[in-house]
């Protein structure tokens, strides 16, 4: 009885793991100096906001490869966005406006741009407490940033205490 309860225990709990950090899908490219990513999977994660922990922030990680296995084993958010290739994309309030901003990341970590759109940037058809879907469209190449466009459907994947 007790080798069948582990053996259980051992098969569920992985499973329920992996299901949990199910990421979606994405389609599109970042084209940055001499490099294009091309973006393959998307992710919503949730946490608390670093400065008023009472609010909860969200963010998309957008990458070319599968990092749901990465995500399910992370405790902070920090751990989640700490990608060497793709992107993270967020809404930020900046007191009168409300920004999207992102970080881009490339060249297993040696390149990186952050930038701020205008909201217009990103058109969501869905954006539920349980999913974000819609495209992202950044032209920062004048000044010398990169060039995005990308179509996701990001279910949430892990909502973090911390």
């Amino acid at each position: 009885l007790y080798l069948t309860l582990f053996l259980v225990a051992a098969v569920v709990t992985p499973l329920n793991n992996e299901a949990h950090a199910a990421g979606g899908t994405a389609k599109g490219t970042i084209k940055y100096k001499d490099r294009t990513v091309d973006l393959k999977y998307a992710y919503m994660i949730k946490a608390p906001d670093t400065f008023e922990k009472d609010k909860t922030v969200t963010t998309l990680i957008i990458t070319p490869n599968d990092i749901s296995q990465k995500i399910s084993e992370c405790q902070s958010a920090s751990c989640a966005t700490g990608i060497t290739e793709g992107m993270t994309v967020g809404k930020e309030d900046f007191g009168s406006t409300t920004r999207v901003v992102y970080w881009v990341v490339t060249k297993d970590g040696m390149m990186q741009y952050s930038g701020n759109q205008d909201v217009s940037s990103l058109k969501l058809s869905t954006d539920t407490a349980d999913k974000m879907a819609g495209k992202l469209a950044v032209d920062d190449s004048p000044a010398d940033g990169p060039n995005i466009d990308v179509e996701f459907d990001a279910p949430l994947t892990k909502e973090f205490k911390e």
